[in-house]
Protein backbone atom coordinates (compact mmCIF):
# COMPACT_ATOMS: atom_id res chain seq x y z
CA UNK A 1 0.00 0.00 0.00
CA UNK A 2 1.18 3.51 -0.79
CA UNK A 3 2.25 5.62 2.17
CA UNK A 4 0.72 8.75 0.62
CA UNK A 5 -1.86 8.93 -2.14
CA UNK A 6 -3.29 12.04 -3.79
CA UNK A 7 -6.57 11.54 -5.62
CA UNK A 8 -8.26 14.07 -7.91
CA UNK A 9 -6.93 17.00 -5.91
CA UNK A 10 -8.04 20.49 -6.89
CA UNK A 11 -7.13 23.72 -5.16
CA UNK A 12 -8.07 27.34 -5.80
CA UNK A 13 -7.13 30.34 -3.70
CA UNK A 14 -9.91 31.87 -1.62
CA UNK A 15 -10.17 34.86 -3.96
CA UNK A 16 -11.65 32.55 -6.60
CA UNK A 17 -8.81 33.11 -9.06
CA UNK A 18 -7.59 30.49 -11.52
CA UNK A 19 -7.01 27.01 -10.05
CA UNK A 20 -3.55 26.40 -8.65
CA UNK A 21 -3.85 22.61 -8.77
CA UNK A 22 -6.16 20.66 -11.06
CA UNK A 23 -6.92 16.93 -10.94
CA UNK A 24 -3.65 15.94 -9.27
CA UNK A 25 -3.18 12.18 -8.87
CA UNK A 26 0.12 11.02 -7.34
CA UNK A 27 1.38 8.02 -5.36
CA UNK A 28 4.28 7.87 -2.92
CA UNK A 29 5.86 4.77 -1.38
CA UNK A 30 8.33 4.21 1.43
CA UNK A 31 11.93 3.58 0.46
CA UNK A 32 11.88 5.95 -2.51
CA UNK A 33 12.92 9.52 -3.33
CA UNK A 34 10.50 11.64 -5.34
CA UNK A 35 11.12 15.01 -6.97
CA UNK A 36 8.28 17.41 -7.69
CA UNK A 37 9.11 19.96 -10.39
CA UNK A 38 7.28 22.74 -12.15
CA UNK A 39 7.54 26.34 -13.22
CA UNK A 40 6.99 29.17 -10.76
CA UNK A 41 3.30 29.32 -9.96
CA UNK A 42 2.73 25.67 -10.85
CA UNK A 43 1.65 24.92 -7.29
CA UNK A 44 4.66 23.07 -5.88
CA UNK A 45 4.74 24.88 -2.56
CA UNK A 46 0.94 24.85 -2.36
CA UNK A 47 1.00 21.07 -2.78
CA UNK A 48 3.50 20.75 0.07
CA UNK A 49 1.30 22.91 2.30
CA UNK A 50 -1.67 20.67 1.56
CA UNK A 51 0.28 17.44 2.14
CA UNK A 52 1.61 18.76 5.44
CA UNK A 53 -1.84 19.83 6.59
CA UNK A 54 -1.00 23.53 6.80
CA UNK A 55 -3.68 24.37 4.23
CA UNK A 56 -6.99 22.58 3.67
CA UNK A 57 -8.56 21.46 0.40
CA UNK A 58 -12.19 21.07 -0.66
CA UNK A 59 -11.96 18.80 -3.70
CA UNK A 60 -10.15 15.48 -3.86
CA UNK A 61 -8.29 13.45 -1.26
CA UNK A 62 -4.86 13.23 0.32
CA UNK A 63 -4.54 9.84 2.01
CA UNK A 64 -1.83 9.03 4.55
CA UNK A 65 -1.69 5.30 5.21
CA UNK A 66 -5.17 5.08 3.75
CA UNK A 67 -6.74 7.80 5.92
CA UNK A 68 -7.74 11.21 4.56
CA UNK A 69 -5.53 13.74 6.36
CA UNK A 70 -8.64 15.88 6.89
CA UNK A 71 -9.67 13.33 9.51
CA UNK A 72 -6.30 13.17 11.28
CA UNK A 73 -5.21 15.10 14.35
CA UNK A 74 -3.13 17.74 12.57
CA UNK A 75 -0.85 18.40 15.53
CA UNK A 76 0.04 14.73 15.87
CA UNK A 77 0.38 14.32 12.11
CA UNK A 78 2.83 17.22 11.76
CA UNK A 79 4.83 16.41 14.88
CA UNK A 80 5.06 12.62 14.46
CA UNK A 81 4.21 11.37 10.97
CA UNK A 82 5.73 13.99 8.69
CA UNK A 83 9.07 15.79 8.79
CA UNK A 84 9.60 19.05 6.92
CA UNK A 85 12.94 20.43 5.72
CA UNK A 86 13.07 24.04 4.55
CA UNK A 87 15.39 25.84 2.13
CA UNK A 88 16.05 28.49 4.79
CA UNK A 89 16.70 25.81 7.47
CA UNK A 90 14.34 27.45 10.04
CA UNK A 91 16.65 26.67 12.95
CA UNK A 92 16.76 28.57 16.25
CA UNK A 93 19.98 30.51 15.81
CA UNK A 94 20.61 31.17 19.52
CA UNK A 95 20.75 27.41 20.20
CA UNK A 96 23.42 24.93 19.22
CA UNK A 97 22.78 22.05 16.83
CA UNK A 98 22.16 19.53 19.59
CA UNK A 99 19.67 21.82 21.34
CA UNK A 100 17.73 22.34 18.11
CA UNK A 101 17.26 18.60 17.70
CA UNK A 102 16.44 18.04 21.36
CA UNK A 103 13.79 20.75 21.18
CA UNK A 104 12.14 18.90 18.31
CA UNK A 105 12.13 15.71 20.38
CA UNK A 106 10.44 17.55 23.24
CA UNK A 107 7.81 19.19 21.03
CA UNK A 108 6.89 15.90 19.39
CA UNK A 109 6.73 14.19 22.80
CA UNK A 110 8.85 11.37 21.41
CA UNK A 111 9.58 8.79 24.10
CA UNK A 112 13.27 7.91 24.23
CA UNK A 113 15.38 6.80 27.19
CA UNK A 114 18.08 9.42 26.67
CA UNK A 115 17.10 12.48 24.62
CA UNK A 116 20.64 13.82 24.36
CA UNK A 117 21.99 10.50 23.11
CA UNK A 118 19.12 10.17 20.66
CA UNK A 119 19.73 13.68 19.31
CA UNK A 120 23.46 12.97 18.93
CA UNK A 121 22.62 9.78 17.04
CA UNK A 122 20.43 11.75 14.63
CA UNK A 123 23.21 14.27 14.06
CA UNK A 124 25.70 11.45 13.52
CA UNK A 125 23.32 9.97 10.92
CA UNK A 126 23.68 13.19 8.90
CA UNK A 127 27.46 13.12 9.38
CA UNK A 128 27.85 15.82 12.04
CA UNK A 129 30.35 15.15 14.81
CA UNK A 130 29.63 15.66 18.51
CA UNK A 131 31.99 18.63 18.48
CA UNK A 132 29.94 20.35 15.78
CA UNK A 133 26.73 19.31 17.50
CA UNK A 134 27.71 21.56 20.38
CA UNK A 135 28.36 24.60 18.20
CA UNK A 136 25.85 27.40 17.94
CA UNK A 137 24.00 27.17 14.64
CA UNK A 138 25.44 30.52 13.50
CA UNK A 139 28.93 28.99 13.70
CA UNK A 140 28.01 26.24 11.21
CA UNK A 141 28.19 26.39 7.43
CA UNK A 142 25.06 26.41 5.30
CA UNK A 143 25.46 22.75 4.48
CA UNK A 144 25.94 21.88 8.15
CA UNK A 145 22.85 23.88 9.10
CA UNK A 146 20.84 21.95 6.53
CA UNK A 147 22.10 18.70 8.06
CA UNK A 148 20.90 19.89 11.46
CA UNK A 149 17.51 20.60 9.88
CA UNK A 150 17.42 17.06 8.48
CA UNK A 151 18.41 15.60 11.87
CA UNK A 152 15.65 17.64 13.50
CA UNK A 153 13.11 16.24 11.04
CA UNK A 154 14.36 12.71 11.78
CA UNK A 155 14.25 13.10 15.55
CA UNK A 156 10.71 11.71 15.94
CA UNK A 157 11.13 9.04 13.24
CA UNK A 158 8.51 10.15 10.69
CA UNK A 159 7.76 7.85 7.77
CA UNK A 160 7.35 10.79 5.38
CA UNK A 161 9.89 13.58 4.89
CA UNK A 162 9.20 16.61 2.71
CA UNK A 163 12.03 18.88 1.60
CA UNK A 164 11.24 22.26 0.04
CA UNK A 165 14.19 23.30 -2.17
CA UNK A 166 16.60 21.74 0.39
CA UNK A 167 19.72 22.55 -1.62
CA UNK A 168 18.68 25.95 -2.96
CA UNK A 169 21.14 27.81 -0.72
CA UNK A 170 24.04 25.38 -1.08
CA UNK A 171 27.03 25.09 -3.41
CA UNK A 172 27.39 22.14 -5.77
CA UNK A 173 29.58 19.93 -3.58
CA UNK A 174 27.50 20.52 -0.46
CA UNK A 175 24.33 19.95 -2.48
CA UNK A 176 25.51 16.47 -3.45
CA UNK A 177 26.34 15.64 0.17
CA UNK A 178 22.82 16.60 1.29
CA UNK A 179 21.25 14.66 -1.59
CA UNK A 180 23.28 11.60 -0.62
CA UNK A 181 21.90 11.83 2.91
CA UNK A 182 18.34 12.06 1.60
CA UNK A 183 18.86 9.06 -0.70
CA UNK A 184 20.27 7.03 2.20
CA UNK A 185 17.26 7.89 4.33
CA UNK A 186 15.04 6.39 1.65
CA UNK A 187 17.09 3.40 0.59
CA UNK A 188 18.57 2.43 3.97
CA UNK A 189 16.02 3.70 6.50
CA UNK A 190 12.97 3.13 4.26
CA UNK A 191 11.70 6.70 4.50
CA UNK A 192 9.51 8.27 1.84
CA UNK A 193 11.32 11.41 0.68
CA UNK A 194 9.55 14.10 -1.37
CA UNK A 195 11.76 16.90 -2.68
CA UNK A 196 10.33 20.01 -4.28
CA UNK A 197 12.91 21.54 -6.58
CA UNK A 198 13.48 23.63 -9.68
CA UNK A 199 16.87 21.97 -10.24
CA UNK A 200 17.16 19.31 -12.94
CA UNK A 201 20.28 18.01 -11.19
CA UNK A 202 18.36 17.43 -7.97
CA UNK A 203 15.52 15.82 -9.88
CA UNK A 204 17.91 13.47 -11.69
CA UNK A 205 19.30 12.30 -8.35
CA UNK A 206 15.81 11.23 -7.30
CA UNK A 207 14.24 7.95 -8.29
CA UNK A 208 10.94 9.32 -9.55
CA UNK A 209 10.07 12.76 -10.96
CA UNK A 210 6.59 14.27 -10.98
CA UNK A 211 6.05 17.48 -12.98
CA UNK A 212 3.22 19.87 -12.24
Amino acid sequence: MDLLTIENLNYTYNDGSLPVLEDINLNFEEGKVYAIMGKSGAGKTTLLSLISGLNSYKEGKILYKGSDIKTLDKENYRSRDIGIIFQSFNLLLHLNALENVMLSINLSKTKVENKKKHALNMLEKVELTEEKAKRRVLKLSGGEQQRVAIARALSYDPALIIADEPTGNLDGETEEQVLKILRNLAHVDNKCIIVVTHSEKVAMSSGIVYRL
